[in-house]
């Protein structure tokens, strides 16, 4: 009976963490628009007071900024962005300007919120730069000691930029940074993402993909921004296509029946376990353990089993190299589950 019971909790839990059926309605939609009032820029932190208050279910369709208060602009020079981004250094302010809080009522810590990303528009134009190598900001800031900026036009019709004659990048729009308070007395910079999510930068969270994030205060506080119009994985000159989003639409959906000590995610093709650490390989670690961990509790797998078939079946890849804490993704797909 135990262990007929035991099978039973994981096919539920599986089905309730692969699917969200039980927590699929729909609730009001919300509109918030970012302006000096509903932004916040450089910290997480739990005394920030939420600008929209919102229940399980419901739909927020908001905007977000460019980076630096929306002061990074397309068709800026390079001095001027270099003297921009100094002035935030100078005040060890980071550069991230984040729409929200957004408070979910009855997330309590503990709970897992689901984000599920249903629509993102970013504007037409964006920017990639990296900085004077004297900075140390890069994978390889010795290697460029000048900086660059490129302004980038982006069509929204074709979905694709132009990099240069006859280079076309195609675009895959996504909130570089997306999180939600952390524990309560800590600060924690939008530049290193952590146990909260934050900046992961993480290119697989486009439009009809979902993002659980472990509740650490009430309400949860949601906020995001860092828009991002394409990037590849390693971020490597420390900037993706760095643009604003048009329009994000969101939904926020409150899971009590869900525990996660980290972010994941989840696209039609695969779950994504992610580990952020100082040191590369420790992210490799606490990513590959979660991943094994998900493995052993929704397929019933044991721990040696799971770890053989990350080895067979699971894609490590580099989420980026350049947030202090380096990210790794785990990619786990779903085609190899038959049932």
């Amino acid at each position: 009976m135990k262990t007929t019971c035991m099978i039973i909790f994981l096919v539920v839990s599986f089905v309730l963490f692969c699917s969200g059926a039980a927590m699929s309605q729909s609730g009001k939609t919300h509109k918030l628009v970012a302006t000096p009032q509903t932004v916040h820029t450089g910290f997480f932190e739990s005394t920030i007071p939420p600008v929209l208050t919102v229940n399980s279910g419901d739909t927020v369709t908001l905007n977000t900024m460019m980076l630096m208060d929306n002061q990074l602009r397309c068709g800026m020079t390079f001095d001027e962005l270099v003297a921009l981004r100094q002035g935030y250094v100078d005040r060890k302010v980071p550069p991230h300007t984040l729409t929200g809080p957004i408070f979910v009522n009855d997330a309590e810590p503990r709970d897992v919120l689901e984000v599920r990303i249903k629509k993102l528009i970013p504007i037409n134009c964006g920017v990639n730069y990296h900085l004077p190598g004297k900075m140390g900001i890069g994978g390889l800031p010795e290697d460029f000691p000048n900086g660059q900026i490129k302004t980038l036009h982006l069509d929204r019709v074709k979905m694709e930029t132009t990099f240069a004659p006859g280079i076309v990048i195609p675009l895959a729009p996504f909130l570089g940074v997306m999180g939600v308070s952390p524990k309560p007395g800590e600060k924690r910079s939008t530049t290193i993402p952590e146990y909260f999510g934050g900046n992961m930068d993480n290119k697989e969270l486009v439009a009809g993909t979902t993002l659980y994030l472990p509740v650490q205060v009430k309400g949860g506080l949601f906020s995001t921004g860092d828009a991002h119009a394409a990037q590849g994985d390693g971020e490597v000159n420390v900037t993706a296509i760095e643009t604003a989003m048009e329009e994000a639409e969101l939904q926020f959906i409150v899971r009590k029946d869900m525990k996660l000590e980290r972010p994941m995610a989840e696209t039609p093709t695969h779950w994504i376990a992610m580990g952020f650490h100082k040191d590369l390989n420790e992210a490799v670690k606490i990513a590959l353990r979660d991943a094994i961990q998900f493995l052993v509790k929704t397929k019933g797998l044991t721990p040696d089993d799971a770890y053989a078939l990350a080895s067979l079946a699971v894609d490590l890849r580099v989420t980026q190299i350049v947030d202090v804490n380096k990210g790794i993704h785990a990619m786990i797909p779903k085609a190899i589950f038959k049932k």
